[in-house]
C-alpha cells in the first residue's frame, strides 16, 4: 500500500484484521488490514489550512463472509468521526446492517455487480477495538474505516455524493455543495477487479487529493480494488466534480463525503438561489399516494419524511434519489387531515411534528374545531431502524378566534417552538404557535395568535395565495413558504428576532412547476430546498440550491 502525505510517498508493512482468504495490499503480501496515522509534523502544518485532518485508517476483506470486522484505526479519541466504506460483488441487493450507534450515510450501486454503503459515527469516551458489519448473506466484501480530527461532533457531514460509473476508466464522483469553511473532502474508490494477482497502483484519486491507502480484494472473478483520498477545502460553496482515474476500464463506484469543521456553523445563509430546479427522483413507496409534507430528517443525512393526508404513514426517502428509506407506521392514531410535517428539537432529542390541521369547513374534528399536532420520536434509520411503528404523543389545540383551515407548520430549530399558518384565498393568512413548553400530552390549548401575513394576489387565481406548506430555515432567520403554484422566502433583518421575518415582504424564490405544490423543506445546511407535489402521480422530489 502506498501512501501519500504532502507530495511524499512511502511504504506502510500491514498488521493482520482478518484471516479470509483474501489477499494482501497492492504492493505487499502482507495480510488484509492496515492501520496509518500521519506524522504530528505533517498535521501541525495541515492546522493552519484546515481545521479536519485524517488520523488513520484500517481496511479488511473477505471471501463468502456474512459480516466484516474493521478496527478502530490508531489513535482515534472521542470526537473523532469515523466513516465507514463497505463493498460487495455480484447482489446489488445485498442489505449490510452496521453496529448500533452507526448512522447509514448512503449508497450506490451497478446494474449487478457491485454496491458501496458508507457509514459514520462519532467516537466516545469508550470506543471497541473493533466493528463488525453484517449482511444478509455471504458475500465477496471489503471495507475500510477511517478517523479524522477536528470535525464537527455534533453536526460532521456537511455534503455528500456518490454514482455508478459503468466499465470506465473514469471515476467520477457528481460535484457538492459545501457550507462551511475548512471542511475536508473524503473520496472513495471501489473497482471491480478479476484476475489471479492484484495490480500494482491501478487507482488514481482525484488532483488534489492524500492517498491514505489502495488496496485489492483478489478474486479470479469477484474482485474489489478500492481506496480512500482527502483533500482539504477552503471557502464554502460549489465543489468541482472530485474525479478519479484507474488504469482499467471496469465498473467502479466513486463517492465523496465532505466534513465539516468543529467550530463551523452548522447551516448558512445565502439569498440567491438557483434560477432553475433539479428533478432529485419519483417517490416509489407504494405507502404514498396523497403526499403533503416534507421534513429533512435531523437524525439521518440525506433522509427526508414525507406522509399522506389520511392515512398514519410516514415514509423516509432519499434526497438525492427518492429512493425509500424506510416506511413506518404511526401506532393508534386515525389522522383526520394531516397537511403538513416538521422536524425539530424535543425532549427525546429530535422528532418528527405532524400538523392534523386541515379541513377547509373546520367542523370536521371532533370535538368540532378541535386541531392535533402529533410529537413523534425520530427513528434511527442508519441504525437498521427503518420499519415498524412509531409511537406519538397527541397534542390538541384549538383557535383562538374560531376553526381555521390551516396546512402549514413549521418547528423553530432552537426554541421549538411550533407554528401554524392559515390557508386564505384572499392571500391574508394568519400565524398563531402553541404555548412553549407544550402541556401534557393529551391536554387541550389555546393557540397564541402571532402576526397576520400577507401573500402576493393574483386577481382571479386564489391557487397563488393560498399557503399549503412552510418550513423555518436551520439558521432561524427566515422562513420558506409555498402555495400551490409559488415559492415564498420571508427574512428577518440581520440580528432581529426570528418573528420579525412576518412581517417582511415575501420574496419570489424558484418556480419548481408544480400542478399541485404542497411540501417544502430547507436542506439541514440550508444550501439547497426541496419541494413536492400532491398531484400527478409519480411524485416529484426537486430541489433548487443556493447560489
Amino acid at each position: 500500500m502506498k501512501v501519500f502525505s504532502q507530495g511524499v510517498s512511502r511504504w506502510v508493512v500491514s498488521v493482520s484484521l482478518l484471516a479470509l482468504g483474501a489477499c494482501g495490499p497492492l504492493e505487499s503480501e502482507s495480510a488484509p488490514s492496515s492501520s496509518e496515522e500521519a506524522p504530528a509534523s505533517v498535521g501541525a502544518a495541515r492546522q493552519a489550512v484546515s481545521l479536519v485532518s485524517h488520523r488513520a485508517s484500517t481496511t479488511a476483506w473477505g471471501k463468502t463472509v456474512t459480516s466484516l470486522t474493521l478496527t478502530k484505526p490508531a489513535g482515534t479519541v472521542a470526537g473523532d468521526v469515523l466513516l465507514v466504506r463497505l463493498s460487495n460483488r455480484n447482489n446489488v441487493a445485498a442489505v449490510a446492517t452496521a453496529p448500533a450507534g452507526w448512522t447509514f450515510l448512503r449508497s450506490d450501486q451497478s446494474a449487478s455487480q457491485i454496491k458501496a454503503w458508507v457509514f459514520y459515527k462519532v467516537a466516545g469516551a469508550s470506543e471497541p477495538a473493533s466493528y463488525a458489519f453484517t449482511f444478509d448473506a455471504a458475500y465477496y466484501v471489503a471495507g475500510s474505516i477511517s478517523a479524522f480530527s477536528g470535525a464537527n461532533p455534533t453536526n460532521p457531514i456537511d455534503a455528500q455524493s456518490g454514482q455508478k460509473n459503468g466499465n470506465l476508466a473514469t471515476m467520477d464522483s457528481p460535484a457538492i455543495t459545501t457550507t462551511s469553511a475548512n471542511g475536508l473532502a473524503v473520496w472513495f474508490g471501489s473497482q471491480l477487479w478479476a484476475g489471479a494477482t492484484c495490480p500494482v497502483d491501478p487507482l488514481t484519486p482525484p488532483t488534489g487529493f492524500t492517498e491514505a491507502f489502495e488496496a485489492c480484494l483478489q478474486s479470479s472473478d469477484r474482485g474489489i480494488l478500492f481506496d480512500m483520498a482527502w483533500k482539504e477545502l477552503g471557502a464554502a460553496g460549489l465543489q468541482p466534480a472530485f474525479n478519479g482515474v484507474s488504469t482499467l476500464p471496469n465498473t467502479n463506484i466513486a463517492q465523496v463525503v465532505a466534513l465539516r469543521a468543529a467550530d463551523a456553523p452548522t447551516c448558512t445563509v445565502g439569498d440567491t438561489f438557483a434560477t432553475t430546479w433539479t428533478l432529485m427522483g419519483n417517490v416509489s413507496a407504494p405507502l404514498i399516494v396523497e403526499p403533503s409534507g416534507l421534513a429533512a430528517s435531523r437524525v439521518t443525512p440525506g433522509a427526508i419524511y414525507v406522509h399522506n393526508e389520511d392515512v398514519n404513514d410516514i415514509v423516509a426517502i432519499s434526497t438525492t434519489t427518492a429512493a425509500t428509506l424506510g416506511s413506518f407506521k404511526v401506532a393508534g392514531v386515525t389522522p383526520q387531515d394531516w397537511e403538513d410535517v416538521a422536524t425539530g428539537p424535543c425532549p427525546t432529542g429530535f422528532c418528527i411534528y405532524m400538523g392534523d390541521i386541515g379541513r377547509s369547513s373546520a367542523s370536521l374534528p371532533i370535538p368540532p374545531n378541535t386541531f392535533y399536532v402529533y410529537r413523534i420520536p425520530e427513528p434511527n434509520i442508519g441504525a437498521g431502524q427503518t420499519s415498524g411503528d412509531l409511537t406519538a404523543q397527541q397534542f390538541p389545540f384549538v383557535y383562538p378566534d374560531g376553526g381555521k383551515d390551516a396546512e402549514a407548520i413549521m418547528v423553530h430549530p432552537v426554541t421549538a417552538d411550533i407554528y401554524i399558518i392559515t390557508k386564505s384565498g384572499s392571500g391574508l393568512s394568519k400565524v398563531y404557535k402553541m404555548p412553549n413548553p407544550l402541556p401534557a400530552p393529551g391536554v387541550q390549548s389555546t393557540l397564541i395568535f402571532v402576526s397576520n401575513l400577507q401573500l402576493p394576489v393574483v386577481p382571479d387565481q386564489p391557487n397563488w395565495s393560498y399557503t399549503t406548506s412552510a418550513a423555518i430555515h436551520p439558521c432561524s432567520n427566515r422562513f420558506i413558504l409555498r402555495t400551490y403554484k409559488t415559492v415564498y422566502e420571508f427574512r428577518a433583518a440581520p440580528g432581529a428576532a426570528f418573528e420579525t421575518a412576518f412581517a417582511a415582504a415575501p420574496v419570489t424564490l424558484t418556480d419548481t412547476v408544480e400542478g399541485q405544490g404542497e411540501a417544502i423543506e430547507y436542506d439541514p445546511s440550508g444550501a439547497s430546498y426541496y419541494t413536492m407535489s400532491e398531484s400527478p402521480s409519480p411524485f416529484k422530489l426537486k430541489r433548487v440550491l443556493r447560489q
